[in-house]
C-alpha cells in the first residue's frame, strides 16, 4: 500500500491575488500588524544561523524550561506520595 501526498490543486483562473481581505477586527484570526509581522518573518528567514548557533539556542531553551519541568515533576511526585499514604 503506497501513500502519496496529494498536491495542491491548480486552478486556471487563480492568479494568487486576494479579492477580499479577511483580516477583520473581532474575528479569531485578526492580526492588527500583519504587514509588520510578514516583514519580520521574512527577515528571520533570511537570517543565516550556523549549526553551532542553532544548537546553542536549543540548549538555552531547554535550560530555560528546566526549572519549570523540575517543579512539575516534583509536584507530581509529592501528589503521588500523598495518594499512596492516604490509600494505605
Amino acid at each position: 500500500m503506497c501513500f502519496r501526498r496529494k498536491g495542491k490543486k491548480e486552478y486556471a483562473d487563480d492568479d494568487g491575488r486576494t479579492i477580499a481581505n479577511m483580516n477583520v477586527d473581532g474575528l479569531p484570526w485578526y492580526q492588527p500588524n500583519k504587514e509588520e509581522n510578514d516583514k519580520k518573518k521574512k527577515r528571520m528567514q533570511e537570517l543565516k544561523v550556523t549549526r553551532q548557533e542553532k544548537w546553542a539556542m536549543i540548549k538555552g531553551a531547554y535550560l530555560a524550561y528546566l526549572p519549570m519541568l523540575l517543579c512539575i515533576l516534583s509536584a507530581f511526585a509529592i501528589v503521588m506520595l500523598l495518594i499512596q499514604l492516604w490509600l494505605s
